[in-house]
């Protein structure tokens, strides 16, 4: 009886299977696609972290960027600093080139100056003979024979020994004997007013009128100094 029963459940199982597979057939195709399309759960893995080469390459690039930067930046500073040296430079060669145009006309204007002053003295020379200022009556003769008369050191010395033995130079120089006078002892002394009328006291007049008297009587001063030698007088 146990047996029996076991089976008849054993039966029953298998017949309630059957007819869930049959209701389970039964079923509209909509359904079991239904069911069959859906599709598992799918696992998205994170991506993988950079690697050492790549972050090396990040920063390079970084570094370079920040280089180029820097360097544009540079060089619009250098541009403007040149741009404000240019403009200051400018300025100065302006100034400079009027201050150089000033300069040149200073030189220019003192080599006129000078010029006219040579001049001056040049026409003073032929006229007077001897350099202003000068005061040494020898040195007053030896510019008058070169200057108004072109005689050298040679007719300076012939008309030296004259005078030393007239009159030693001296301006008032008066002969006791005779009356002669002055530096070349003229005979009288008014002759010499015809240089001029300070006979008496400018060496310059005596000597030029001396030179001028050696000159229309004996040639030369050294003609008058030979005849001296030989007479005593001239």
């Amino acid at each position: 009886m146990r047996r029996l029963a076991q089976h008849a459940i054993v039966g029953v199982g298998f017949s309630a299977f059957v007819a869930t597979a049959a209701v389970a057939g039964l079923s509209s195709p909509a359904e079991q696609k239904s069911a069959i399309a859906v599709p598992a759960a799918v696992a998205i893995s994170p991506p993988a972290a950079a690697s050492a080469d790549d972050q090396l390459a990040a920063e390079r690039a970084a570094a370079k960027a920040r280089a180029n930067r820097e360097y544009t930046r540079a060089k619009v500073i250098a541009a403007k600093l040149a741009a404000k040296r240019a403009k200051s430079l400018g300025k100065q060669s302006k100034a400079i080139s009027a201050e150089h145009a000033k300069i040149k006309a200073e030189i220019a204007a003192a080599a006129k100056k000078a010029a006219e002053e040579k001049a001056a003295r040049a026409r003073a020379l032929a006229n007077r003979g001897y350099e202003p200022g000068v005061t040494d009556p020898k040195e007053i003769a030896r510019q008058i024979l070169k200057n108004k008369f072109g005689y050298g050191s040679s007719q300076f010395s012939c008309f030296n020994n004259v005078i030393m033995r007239e009159s030693m130079w001296k301006v008032n120089a008066t002969n006791p004997s005779s009356g002669a006078y002055g530096i070349p002892q003229a005979l009288p002394g008014s002759k010499m007013a015809s240089e001029g009328s300070d006979w008496r006291t400018n060496p310059a007049t005596q000597i030029i009128w001396g030179v001028k008297y050696m000159k229309d009587r004996y040639g030369s001063p050294c003609s008058a100094w030979s005849f001296k030698r030989a007479n005593g007088w001239y």
